[in-house]
């Protein structure tokens, strides 16, 4: 049985308001697991046979560690940072984005590393299949250069590849969804959306058409995602397991959220929820972020009291899978503080609120932008109950936070700026 993480996807949505407002930082995850498959009985083969017609190997070398996949990770920050101050208008909110995923990969690097580990192997995978028309030894360069975090050579041969097959439509689908893993290695979302797009026209698969619809998504081409993860929809319908179905409707959901058709994306996410119901148990932590989703999109059309027993109910689940202490745990607390808020229960936004802080900082630690963005939710609860003086000094901890870690002309600079200016 193979159980292997294909994909996730974490959406964060800010909402800054005027003075005495609020910052919502709402995320949802789901995990996409390959169905289990049988194996045939392998066959029995001489030592020295494998040793002749194994796949070439990377030269042996030490891996990639943390330390230096954050040193990597810090010079492409700083060469998209560059970049932004350069940008035209139109193109700094796509770089910002870009900016933040760096960030959040450098503030948790054991769990961006294991998922670029991961990555490293599917393209190492790809490489192996391509070894008589390209070269034994061009193979292991590539693959040597990907353990060290380069994935310039892997490229070069996936290209290489697309030029020379056009007429050979799977092993172009391959190369093309080879150079789209390595475009997301670098957070280059735009070029990931059109090679996942080419994948999946050229040679559909649940993968490739999942990825070209969360990559044109976070590329900002909302209504080309909408259109693949639809197609995504019918794929597992027909081919899929009712996991991988549920999957695929929570993707396209995501999409009609974020085009706000919102009667739409709650459909999806209840017929989504009722598989999960049958197939997973509502114990299990995916169900808890199908969940989670249709919470979102309830809040989104104003239902806070809905939405409220829906985070709650989240909670609940989080803390008997997850526990108090995690991190998805503290994006609950955060959720339902918001709509415990929207329903004027400001002291117990408050408490909600100081809950998740406190988990961020264990977790975070007090120099990340996330934590920032809570400590500007509580100090906005805290100007709603009259509490100008105690709220000053945490909008100016967020402030300061915002200053070093985000582009100086960062929106939730200038706002968190304004609420300050406009405290009595």
């Amino acid at each position: 049985m193979l159980d292997a993480f294909l994909g996730f996807l974490r959406t964060y949505a800010v909402e800054l308001g005027s003075a005495g407002g609020l910052v919502a930082i709402v995320v949802f995850v789901w995990t996409i697991v390959k169905k289990p498959f049988s194996k045939p009985k392998p066959t029995q083969l001489a030592s020295d046979t494998i040793d002749q017609i194994k796949p070439p190997q990377a030269k042996d070398g030490p891996a990639l560690t943390v330390p230096e996949f954050i040193r990597l990770r810090r010079e492409l920050k700083a060469d998209l940072e560059a970049e932004l101050a350069e940008a035209a208008e139109a193109e700094k909110s796509q770089l910002r984005a870009r900016i933040a995923e760096l960030e959040k990969q450098i503030a948790n690097p054991d769990e961006a590393l294991a998922e670029a580990q991961k990555r490293i192997k599917d393209l190492e995978a790809i490489l192996d299949r391509e070894a008589n028309q390209i070269g034994a030894d061009r193979i292991a360069e590539a693959k040597a250069a990907l353990e060290q975090g380069d994935y310039s050579l892997a490229d070069e041969i996936f290209a290489e590849i697309e030029a020379k097959n056009e007429l050979a439509v799977q092993e172009t689908a391959r190369a093309a969804y080879g150079r789209g893993e390595v475009a997301e290695a670098e957070v280059r979302w735009g070029d990931a959306a059109g090679f996942y797009e080419r994948s999946a026209e050229l040679h559909p698969s649940f993968e490739a058409l999942q990825k070209a619809s969360d990559y044109c998504e976070r590329a900002g081409r909302y209504e080309a995602a909408l259109a693949w993860s639809a197609r995504l929809v019918g794929f597992a319908k027909q081919h899929e397991s009712q996991e991988r179905y549920s999957i695929a409707l929570n993707e396209h959901a995501v999409n009609s959220k974020s085009l706000g058709r919102y009667e739409e994306a709650e459909g999806l996410y209840r017929e989504a929820l009722e598989i999960d119901r049958a197939t997973i148990g509502e114990g299990h932590s995916n169900y808890a972020t199908s969940l989670n989703n249709l919470a979102l999109v309830v809040e989104a059309q104003g239902r806070y009291a809905e939405a409220d027993g829906l985070y709650r109910e989240v909670l609940a689940i989080d803390r008997a899978t997850i526990g108090e202490r995690h991190q998805t745990y503290a994006i609950g607390l955060n959720n339902l503080a918001v709509v415990v808020q929207a329903q004027g229960r400001y002291a117990e936004a408050e408490r909600l609120y100081r809950e998740a802080l406190e988990i961020g900082r264990a977790t975070l630690g007090e120099g990340h932008p996330d934590y920032a963005t809570r400590l500007n939710n509580l100090a906005g609860v805290l100007v709603k109950q009259g509490k100008p003086e105690v709220a000053r000094p945490l909008f100016e901890q967020a402030l300061e936070i915002f200053r070093t870690t985000l582009p100086p002309d960062h929106p939730h600079i200038g706002a968190v700026e304004g609420h300050i200016a406009n405290l009595p």
